[in-house]
């Protein structure tokens, strides 16, 4: 009996008191916290930071100006090419043909002319017969100006219409490019109102190119009907050989100038069969094979820059992250594509507004059931050039980490300040 007696108070003496370390380990738990989150605080202050950021830049779609086969086309996919490098060539032959015959209606009426400057024997007195001709040769000419007149009215609505047109595709591609900011609708989507555009717009200046050609018909068929009603009433009068040479000198003038600039044109023309690179970059999204008949406005290719200042990172930071960021702040960017690798930027702007203003539907604020959603603002971040050896294959899209060092002094002034110095400028100057 007294050996288990002893047995069980060994017992208990050896036994862990949990109760007597309870208050020291929960102070030790409390001070670890309280100085891992004072850590966490001095480390965190001065900056801003998001995920909803990635990179941006340039995409130049490159459309033929004139139609025509390709005979040559002279890059692939992800082909880096340089400013001003040859990208495709349409077959030139039918502009080829269409410059020689201007060059030939050049030279024709370039040889009237001194023939008319030289002085052209004119009779001093018509027939009645050459009267008459010349009455009915003048009525033909007249049919001839009332037939440009109506196609001149024709060309001025075609004009209004196909502007018009680009009217509304100048709108659906403002509307397509702010959706593909919010991520609404697809690159693809903005791509083909890119299309749309251009296309609109070429045919608006094809239309434009149409009406002064018809002005110019119009303009020469005018002199030339002043030319004959001056040859009938000089015949039936008979003034003097030097009045009716001098007005058909100025007639042949007007043609002479009508056929330079048929000359232009077609020089203009022939030179589109070449398309050249708008800047330097890389191809992509090729469409387009030798042998296919593309029309103007057609896409046929994009080229995408990879270099400042052509790309840019767009950083979409809530609205309550903004309060200390100004324009010319350092960032500290991490590329997911490089992961551990910071490369230094520079804040470059501050978009004017949120998102969801410039989206196709901006919410109505004025109703019953209105929740309150932060907003997110875009950042432009530009890339510090001599950082850039370090992202040697950045792409547009690339998802990045930007980090704002709001408490670094930049070049921007502060709203306050802005804001006084825009009032100082707008009040009124006493003297």
């Amino acid at each position: 009996m007294e050996f288990k007696h002893a047995d069980a108070m060994e017992r208990k003496s050896t036994k862990f008191n949990w109760r007597s370390y309870k208050w020291p380990a929960l102070i030790v738990g409390v001070v670890i916290l309280l100085a891992a989150g004072i850590t966490y605080f001095l480390l965190t202050r001065g900056q801003v930071s998001t995920d909803d950021a990635f990179v941006d830049g340039h995409i130049f779609i490159i459309t033929p100006r004139i139609a025509g086969y390709l005979t040559n086309v002279l890059v692939d996919d992800n082909e880096n090419v340089t400013e001003g490098q040859p990208l495709v060539k349409l077959d030139p032959t039918p502009y080829e043909v269409a410059l020689a015959q201007a060059q030939a209606n050049l030279a024709e009426s370039r040889a009237t002319l001194t023939s008319l400057e030289l002085g052209v024997p004119l009779q001093l007195t018509q027939t009645a017969e050459q009267i008459k001709g010349a009455q009915a040769e003048l009525a033909s000419l007249q049919k001839t100006l009332d037939q440009l007149l109506k196609d001149e009215d024709a060309a001025i609505q075609e004009v209004k219409r196909l502007e018009a047109q680009f009217e509304l595709s100048s709108i659906d591609l403002k509307r397509n490019t702010d959706l593909r900011k919010t991520g609404a609708i697809s690159q693809q989507t903005l791509d083909n109102s890119e299309t749309s555009y251009k296309s609109a717009l070429a045919q608006v200046q094809e239309a434009k190119a149409k009406l002064e050609s018809v002005r110019k018909q119009r303009a020469a068929q005018e002199a030339d009907i002043q030319l004959r009603e001056a040859n009938v009433a000089l015949a039936a009068t008979g003034k003097e050989q030097a009045e009716i040479k001098a007005r058909q000198t100025e007639a042949q003038q007007a043609k002479v100038k009508l056929a330079e600039e048929q000359v232009r044109q077609a020089q203009l023309d022939l030179s589109y069969t070449t398309i050249v690179s708008p800047a330097n970059g890389h191809v992509t999204e090729k469409k387009i094979e030798p042998g296919q008949y593309v029309s103007p406005g057609q896409q046929l290719f994009a080229v995408v820059p990879l270099h400042p200042p052509q790309v840019w990172i767009t950083a979409n930071y809530k609205e309550t992250q903004l309060t200390d960021v100004r324009p010319g702040q350092p960032v500290q960017i991490e590329v997911d594509t490089y992961p551990g690798v910071i490369v230094q930027g520079t804040v470059d702007s501050i978009m004017a507004g949120t998102g969801g203003v410039f989206s196709l539907f901006p919410p109505e604020n004025a109703t019953g059931n209105f929740v309150k959603v932060v907003q997110r603002i875009p950042v432009k971040i530009t890339i510090n050039k001599e950082q850039w050896h370090r992202l040697p294959t950045l792409r547009i899209g690339m998802s990045v980490i930007p980090t704002i060092l709001t408490s670094e002094k930049s070049h921007g002034q502060a709203p306050d300040k802005q804001m006084a110095d825009h009032s100082r400028s707008d009040a009124p100057n006493p003297h």
